[in-house]
């Protein structure tokens, strides 16, 4: 009797894959906390379930993994940016809810600041690659909004370049340091009432720098 044979899968491809998003959200801590050099492929394979080869199999390679971990983090902060430009309203409400959104995904994807950190620090892989335009490209959407809202009479800026880089300081210095803030804070960072203490307190440091009365 004749029994068909399951075809047989490549080296290293998980029979039951794990959702790549959550591969990278656990690579994102590990490459926050090590660096990409300190990191190794072995551990992060280990925390997430699966072989060093499945890994590989999905990324290509440790960069890959690497590259796309920010990747995927500067297009969560890039739409974010690109909606409060291209929405329609008031600068001063856009502005609002651009400090609300990016407070509420630092939040809930803890690692992210430091990561971003570490890699304009380090000047790794991906800030040193083609790919590496998607932070001035982002930047750039952020000074055209705060022209266009100083143009428009609802902020008051000297120059928006410089202030950009004051924003981004504020939004990810609290999370990428998390451990002295919760010493200075005396409450975990990722507490829900820190969390919207947090919030609360950006939205209006970043409307003062943007000369909201």
């Amino acid at each position: 009797m004749y029994t068909m044979q399951k075809p047989s899968r490549k080296a290293g491809r998980p029979s039951n894959p794990i959702p790549r998003e959550n591969l990278v959200r656990i690579a994102i801590s590990f490459f926050a906390e090590e660096g990409y050099s300190a990191a190794s492929l072995d551990r992060i394979a280990k925390k997430c379930g699966i072989r060093k080869s499945s890994l590989i199999y999905r990324f290509g390679s440790k960069e890959g993994l690497y590259i796309e971990s920010i990747a995927a983090i500067l297009e969560s902060l890039s739409m974010m940016v690109g909606a409060a430009a291209m929405s329609e309203g008031n600068f001063v409400h856009r502005l609002d809810q651009l400090s609300g959104a990016i407070c509420d995904y630092l939040g809930t994807e803890p690692k992210a600041a430091r990561l971003l950190f570490r890699e304009a620090m380090d000047q790794g892989p991906f800030i040193t690659g083609p790919q590496g335009e998607l932070f001035t490209a982002i930047l750039g959407t952020a000074v055209d909004f705060l022209e266009a809202g100083d143009q428009a009479g609802e902020f008051s800026i000297s120059d928006a370049r410089d202030l950009v880089l004051t924003i981004v300081g504020v939004h990810l210095g609290y999370f990428a340091i998390e451990e002295l803030s919760e010493k200075v804070q005396g409450t975990p960072v990722y507490e829900p009432d820190s969390l919207a203490r947090r919030k609360h307190e950006v939205t209006l440091q970043v409307r003062s720098l943007c000369g909201v009365q």
